[in-house]
């Protein structure tokens, strides 16, 4: 009865679900194309919701999230071979946003939202560790930072989550953190007598993360895999897997960018959206061979182009690794994908400046029309162009930093 019902967008958090030992919190759905008879919720809410071991919990809106006001631990998975085994706390507020602290009720307090997924949920390090608390310790009483992230999530699951639980808080900006894993929707699913399995949208292409099949998919990523292994200097790319390795199909992108991003963004009343997006340590690897960066970078190019057209803020953070040479990346990354607690500092000393701009920017009217960037403050978000908001747009300015 559950074959195919369930799926788990588990993305770069397949350590983490090791690291927990319980694999069975992660059997979650995205709601299903037919209605969930009462068994079913009774038996995801055994699973989850009523499981206090379980920091997750059953969600119509994002399929699972994390437990609002709970207490537990985070583990570092078990592929980090060359680190110890070092359990984390876990904390969510009323909300699910990640910590103890409430949303401040103080119209004079700004709050920032960071949206995103293990990435910005520090996945494998200590809370205090991550960059969004970095960020909040550098921000002191100037701004509250507030964190809506989860393991495993996609770019369509945040949104769900923000437009649910948390579009009512006065943000005076939210930064959606995108990872090169986002152009998925669901890399994994749970099958009755199998446990996890790779989901659909991924078994077209390949039996494995990194294995590809004669199907078109497969094909279309074994082609890519190979063009940049053939290359010494873009050889680190084609190591990463192929949720991945999406990034540089522009199909993939089209249909993100129209059915998920683009609709966040489109012209509505609401907080102004910033985009921030994370390397790979496989392209900053590539970088330093020195491959283009029109090609090792395509995935942030796309991103910058669409920001560019809706008139949003694109902040890059390929470029707080510039000066990292080849033999120090590994300092900065856990795996391919998550910062180490280095690579976390290095971000947050890269964003506050950029965030600390936006706080100066004048704020939207209630409309929720944007205001072009005082050009005094464009030097702290880079030194690329920045365009003029066009009237009713989410974002206010379209920047490259």
């Amino acid at each position: 009865m559950w074959k195919r019902l369930v799926l788990i967008p588990l993305g770069a958090a397949v350590g983490a679900l090791l690291a927990f030992g319980v694999a069975e919190l992660w059997h979650v759905i995205q709601p299903p194309t037919r209605r969930l008879t009462a068994a079913d919720k009774a038996h995801l809410e055994a699973l989850l919701n009523k499981n206090p071991k379980a920091i997750f919990m059953f969600d119509e809106a994002t399929s699972y999230r994390y437990k609002p006001g709970f207490r537990g631990i985070r583990t570092r998975a078990a592929h980090l071979k060359n680190r110890p085994d070092v359990s984390y706390t876990h904390a969510t507020n009323s909300l699910g946003l990640l910590g103890t602290d409430e949303v401040n009720p103080s119209t004079r307090v700004p709050k920032v939202l960071l949206l995103g997924d293990s990435v910005t949920y520090g996945a494998w390090v200590d809370y205090h560790d991550s960059f969004p608390q970095r960020l909040q310790q550098q921000a002191g009483s100037a701004c509250q930072i507030l964190v809506g992230a989860c393991e495993g999530w996609s770019t369509k699951q945040e949104v769900a989550f923000f437009d649910r639980y948390l579009r009512g808080v006065d943000w005076r900006a939210v930064l959606l953190v995108f990872c090169l894993n986002d152009l998925v929707d669901f890399e994994w699913e749970y099958k009755s007598g199998e446990g996890v399995q790779l989901s659909d949208e991924m078994t077209d292409a390949g039996s494995g993360l990194s294995v590809t099949s004669e199907t078109e998919a497969g094909l279309t990523l074994a082609a890519l895999r190979l063009r940049f292994r053939r290359d010494a200097v873009t050889a680190p790319l084609a190591e990463q897997t192929n949720t991945t390795l999406w990034a540089w199909n522009d199909g993939k992108w089209n249909r993100y960018l129209a059915d998920t991003l683009g609709p966040f963004v489109s012209p509505r009343s609401g907080p102004p959206v910033f985009i921030v997006i994370a390397p790979t340590q496989s392209q900053l690897q590539s970088l330093n061979r020195g491959g283009s960066r029109s090609t090792v970078l395509y995935p942030q190019v796309r991103m910058q182009t669409f920001c560019a057209q809706h008139a949003l803020t694109c902040i890059d953070l390929s470029d707080a690794f510039r000066d990292v040479t080849s033999d120090d990346l590994s300092k900065f990354f856990l795996d391919d994908l998550h910062f180490s607690e280095e690579g976390h500092r290095l971000v947050a000393d890269y964003l506050w400046p950029r965030v600390n701009a936006i706080l100066k920017q004048p704020a939207l009217d209630h409309s929720g029309h944007g205001v072009a960037l005082r050009s005094d403050l464009r030097p702290a978000l880079g030194k690329e162009q920045v365009q003029p908001a066009s009237s009713g747009r989410r974002g206010k300015t379209a920047a490259r930093t």
